[in-house]
């Protein structure tokens, strides 16, 4: 590792696991980096060279990722990077804080500057001591952004833009005619929801929701793609509702294939209680699906209901099934929210457009802006 080219040397810091570093991974050596990626969990999918750091798994998070730092610092010592990019607050944040590499840019994802913080006066604190020694950080959204000013960054230091969709990927299918007179429409709509099953994205409300619909639309269908703690209560939760026979669980789906999954269905449902911006959402967007999102800070920034999209109650099950209903039921919405939709991905929401802001940052703080 110690023969390196004279390109830029980017240390990726993350949960290898997670499809956000492998499309950062993959971005960075495209676009000509030397990309280290090292992560306690699993290395695998990820561009560049990889490296797994070893800790105990039976000590608790809070430990581990701190006890990993002066494996880290030795790693990083022979790499010798220009640059560090570290990935969510609490664990790869908290390693780049305390591994003394400048300089480093801390990314966030969402909980854990929107969730996290507010669970204990520790979990305050750890979050403002990363914060306020990153030399920059990336936002994907307003909400987010203002949230981390709160927390004692320096708003010149936050640089805001959703990370985006990979535009050769995802896009809808071909547009269908309409049916001519006599002909019907497809009987029932194909829902997807594929965020994790956990808490703050609060499937059982959209798994109720689904089941007053069925009452309108009972052909309709709905597809869970993903994992989580709640995987099983909600597979309970669909047999308790009488609507097993229409939910499919499919686990977690490989991103190459989301595409494909996305094309398959006609609406896409996030209820969740918090988050900023969704790059689920956003895919779903890109792929001309009808989107019913919660009525929070960040669905408001891409969805105008009504207009490309319907905005609900995320406490409130019968809203959501009137909405799926009343998407289902206007097919002219349904359309002029794809080409809506479509614009927005295009103009707000390209992933390379996008990323050129990480690519600018990276070089100019390694000193080869122009290369």
């Amino acid at each position: 590792m110690e023969e390196r080219s004279e390109k830029i040397r980017v240390a990726l810091l993350g949960d290898a696991r997670q499809v956000h570093i492998h499309r950062w991974s993959r971005y960075l050596d495209e676009a000509g980096f030397d990309v280290l990626t090292l992560s306690l969990e699993p290395v695998k999918g990820v561009s560049g060279f990889r490296r797994r750091i070893s800790v105990p798994f039976f000590l608790p998070d809070f430990a581990r990722y701190p006890l990993a730092v002066p494996v880290v610092r030795g790693v990083l010592g022979r790499f010798r990077p220009d640059v560090v990019s570290a990935h969510f607050v609490p664990n790869y944040g908290m390693i780049a804080a305390l591994g003394g590499r400048e300089p480093w840019v801390l990314s966030t994802w969402g909980s854990d500057v929107m969730v996290l913080p507010a669970k204990s006066a520790f979990h305050m604190w750890r979050t403002r001591f990363v914060i306020r020694r990153a030399a920059y950080i990336t936002s994907d959204a307003d909400v987010m952004t203002r949230r981390l000013i709160e927390l004692g960054a320096s708003a010149d230091r936050v640089i805001t833009f959703p990370y985006g969709v990979d535009r050769k990927v995802f896009f809808p299918t071909v547009a269908q005619p309409a049916p001519r007179h006599g002909q019907a429409e497809p009987s029932g709509p194909a829902i997807l929801c594929n965020r994790k099953m956990e808490p703050v994205y609060n499937i059982p409300t959209l798994v109720d929701g689904f089941a007053e619909a069925l009452r309108l639309l009972p052909e309709a269908r709905l597809t869970l793609a993903g994992s989580g703690s709640q995987s099983q209560p909600l597979a309970d939760r669909t047999r308790r509702a009488g609507v097993e026979r229409a939910v499919r669980f499919t686990g977690d789906v490989p991103h190459d294939k989301m595409p494909d999954l996305l094309r398959d269905h006609d609406i896409f449902v996030t209820v969740a209680l918090s988050d900023t911006t969704s790059v689920s959402l956003l895919e779903a967007m890109a792929c001309g699906l009808f989107p019913i999102v919660s009525d929070i800070p960040a669905n408001r920034e891409w969805i105008e209901d009504g207009v490309n999209g319907f905005v609900v109650d995320p406490g409130d099950a019968v809203a959501v099934a009137r909405a799926i209903a009343a998407a289902w039921e206007n097919r002219d919405l349904r359309e002029s929210a794809a080409k809506k939709n479509a614009g927005l991905i295009e103009t707000r929401a390209d992933w390379y457009n996008n990323m050129s802001v990480v690519n600018d940052l990276f070089r100019r703080l390694a000193g080869r802006m122009g290369q």
